[in-house]
């Protein structure tokens, strides 16, 4: 494996040989900023206008979610991954700590606090780069495959009301890719093969995490 850390403080790139070839893939991880998560916005009654969602994906004060995507399209490492994705497949995944321009639709915007949303991050990443939503592509329907990744364990949030407030679930976690050669096959959300406890009663269960895992497989002609 050859790693290559970026100048950008949400990605890390690595080129990864695969065993028993000589090709290689591009791989590059992210984790956006987590303040002001865009669902807890788009469900508060008191929010009028689409301007005050958005506000948290690219704020003033601090690096967002917007920022994040826009300095990696900057990265000359990130950028030359992109421009040769067709000779060295690219894959890019992680938590973006955002829902996806592709879920919130008219279609189901009553279980979203009545909002069409066009999320810049996943928006920006997908139509500046050629990137592919690997989730999407085998499940083109957000109604019928929501694909909910956020969360395991904080399906119910606020100690102060017992945990009795539902918290704003979506799908938040991506493997996107490109290249010609790479096709997903299956993919998958995975937590265990056990019953999760909820907080504040879940320090006991099987699978660490508060993020379900997304699996994808893929087909690669070598």
């Amino acid at each position: 494996m050859k790693t290559s850390i970026t100048a950008s403080n949400a990605a890390f790139g690595a080129k990864i040989k695969l065993r028993n070839s000589n090709k290689l893939i591009s791989f590059w991880c992210l984790h956006l900023a987590y303040l002001s998560y865009g669902p807890y916005a788009a469900n508060n009654k008191q929010v009028t206008k689409i301007e005050q969602i958005l506000r948290g994906e690219n704020p003033e004060a601090r690096n967002g979610r917007q920022n994040n995507i826009e300095e990696l399209l900057k990265v000359p490492e990130f950028a030359k991954a992109v421009k040769k994705a067709d000779e060295i497949p690219l894959i890019v995944s992680g938590d973006l700590n955002t829902p996806s321009h592709l879920d919130w639709i008219e279609e189901n915007k009553d279980i979203h606090g009545g909002w069409v949303v066009q999320w810049p991050a996943t928006y920006i990443l997908q139509t500046k780069t050629g990137l592919i939503d690997s989730f999407r592509e085998i499940y083109p329907n957000p109604i019928k495959t929501p694909g909910i990744t956020w969360s395991t364990i904080n399906q119910f949030s606020g100690s102060e009301w017992d945990y009795t407030i539902p918290e704003p679930l979506d799908r938040i976690d991506y493997i996107f890719y490109k290249c010609k050669q790479l096709k997903p096959i299956n993919t998958f959300i995975y937590a265990g093969n056990e019953k999760l406890q909820q907080i504040p009663n879940h320090s006991k269960n099987d699978y660490p995490s508060d993020h379900f895992a997304l699996i994808t497989d893929f087909s690669y002609d070598l």
